[in-house]
């Protein structure tokens, strides 16, 4: 057996073990899956069901790779009464493939109406709505835990709905049977089983037995199992295997996901599919979301499995029983006037005689009143708290968006001060070069030699005027004048020394940049021989590519 098969197997066997679930009054949805509930989602309620779903495809034997995109859709209204829904699903859906023949691959695009479906549903059995009268709550059960969690076989009898459709699809469909015809029916069995634990959380499980267009040449035949576990009162996981065969197209499919409920009337989920075949292998991920609007007047309390007590009495029953405990005998006024049921609110009673004393009454409107007053102040504190926590939650978000601000403000202005810098930097570098290049061009040496000439000339004329001084004191002053004379030829030296030095330097520098300048403009002008060189090649090379098939066109 092979490991798809045997994943198969075992997960065909963990559905059935794990094949329960509880039916609540919030949002009933069919996502994440694909299958039908056998509950409608009530009178005069509007559902919004959709979703968005990426994928890959692969097909072996026509070695085609597809990417798809799909939008799934479906619209409920609960209409007339409760067991009766009308609803309008299908799927629109786009593919990229790609197909490889020979040394070419080829790209189509199919994008088309993959269903359209409207149709009604109705539910013929309710298993929790009518029990029978010995499946009320026996406390003295209750006290016993082999009771209270024994396994109860009347369980195992599902709610059970038809649905009756019709399917529209239009000519030329890229993802249906070319024959098939523009509309044709659809017929569907679901069944639903709902099982709550104290210690388990509650479990569904769904079945669909599905005949889809009877009337064409290709007609289609599937089945459906979802089974359901509510983790806590947010969380759902699930777990879908479908089957579908056809002369078209068959396939078995695998999902898995899970649900966040929002609030009582917003869902979000998310799933994965895959499948156990290469014509084509698929594997998808899908996110969507259901939406209810709730304008229904009436609600139906349906108790959890093990606590059935049927519909709640309605309250003209329940005055028939106080009248039947209450009678003693006593033959009632039948001229007294009917009046409405809640008789607390009116602060009435239906059946009143001299002996009756209304204490009991005036008690139990305080307590409901209190109830309310509870209640309501409740509602009114949840509500306060979700308001101060999006309150938070905004201040949290405008706080971070403003340090952000400042945080970038903050950048720009280190920036701004980095660039200045660098431009002061650069003026005085500028400016020195300029002063070099000035001095360059005023000719400091000759300036230099002026200044010598005319320190000798001073020299000369000292040495005029002082030839009447005595012979020691003329030593000492040619001592030293000579001794002056060598500080300024080594200071003239030592700058004149300097600056050729600065001068080479310059040098250096310009033909180190003429040199990189010429090594770039090299690597530059090699750069675009190569590449000049790299496509004519590769000219040749599809040129003798064309030539060699058009050889092999011609021998064939």
């Amino acid at each position: 057996m092979s490991p798809k098969s045997m994943l198969l197997v075992v997960s065909l066997l963990l559905l059935g073990l794990t094949s329960t679930a509880q039916y609540t009054e919030k949002i009933n949805t069919n996502r994440p899956g694909v299958s039908q509930g056998a509950f409608s989602v009530g009178n005069n309620v509007l559902q919004l069901e959709g979703g968005l779903g990426f994928g890959r495809e692969r097909h072996k034997i026509f070695d085609t790779k597809s990417s798809t995109f799909n939008f799934d859709y479906n619209i409920r209204y609960g209409l007339l009464i409760e067991q009766l829904e009308i609803s309008l699903d299908g799927s629109f859906r786009s593919d990229g493939i790609r197909q490889t023949i020979g040394a070419n691959e080829q790209k189509i695009r199919k994008t088309d109406f993959e269903s359209n479906t409207i149709g009604v549903k109705y539910l013929i059995y309710d298993p929790y709505k009518k029990p029978k009268e010995n499946d009320s709550i026996n406390y003295d059960e209750l006290k016993s835990w082999k009771e209270r969690y024994r396994f109860k076989w009347k369980s195992l009898i599902p709610a059970v709905s038809a649905y009756v459709g019709m399917n529209y699809v239009n000519t030329d469909n890229a993802f249906t049977f070319p024959t098939d015809a523009t509309i044709s029916p659809k017929i569907v069995i679901m069944t639903q089983n709902n099982w709550w634990t104290s210690n388990a959380g509650s479990w569904v499980l769904v079945t669909n037995l599905i005949v889809d267009k009877i009337t064409t040449d290709n007609p289609a035949y599937g089945w459906i199992i979802t089974s359901t576990h509510t983790l806590n009162d947010k969380w759902a996981i699930f777990g879908e295997y479908q089957g579908q065969k056809s002369d078209f197209y068959s396939d078995n499919i695998i999902r898995l996901g899970g649900a966040y409920l929002w609030n009582q009337d917003l869902q979000i989920d998310a799933n994965i599919a895959t499948n156990f075949k290469d014509t084509p292998s698929i594997f998808r991920v899908s996110l969507g979301a259901s939406y209810r609007f709730d304008w229904h007047r009436k609600d139906e309390i349906i108790e959890k499995p093990g606590f059935e007590s049927g519909i709640k009495k309605d309250e003209n029953e329940e005055e028939e029983e106080d009248k039947e405990k209450d009678k003693d005998g006593l033959e009632l006024d039948e001229e007294i006037e009917e009046i409405e049921n809640d008789s607390l609110k009116q602060e009435q009673t239906p059946f009143i005689n001299d002996f009756e004393d209304g204490s009991h009454r005036d008690a139990m409107e305080k307590d409901l009143d209190e109830r309310r007053t509870a209640q309501r102040l409740e509602r009114e504190r949840i509500e306060k708290e979700k308001q101060d926590k999006k309150d938070e939650k905004k201040f949290k978000k405008e706080e971070r968006r403003r340090l952000k601000r400042e945080a970038k403000a903050a950048k720009q202005a280190e920036k701004a001060k980095l660039k200045a810098e660098k431009e002061k930097q650069k003026m005085i570098e500028d400016i020195d070069a300029e002063l070099d290049k000035m001095e360059q061009d005023e000719g400091v040496d000759d300036e230099l030699k002026q200044i010598d000439e005319e320190l000798k000339k001073l020299e000369e004329m000292e040495k005029e005027l002082g030839s009447d001084t005595k012979p020691d004191a003329k030593e000492d002053k040619a001592d030293d004048k000579k001794d002056a004379e060598d500080e300024e030829d080594i200071d003239a030296a030592y700058e004149k020394l300097q600056k050729e030095q600065e001068k080479a330097r310059k040098e250096e520098e310009k033909r180190k940049k003429a040199e990189e300048k010429r090594r770039k403009k090299e690597e530059k002008k090699r750069k675009k021989e190569e590449e000049k060189r790299k496509k004519a090649e590769e000219k040749k090379r599809k040129k003798e590519e064309k030539e060699k098939e058009e050889n092999d066109n011609n021998d064939n």
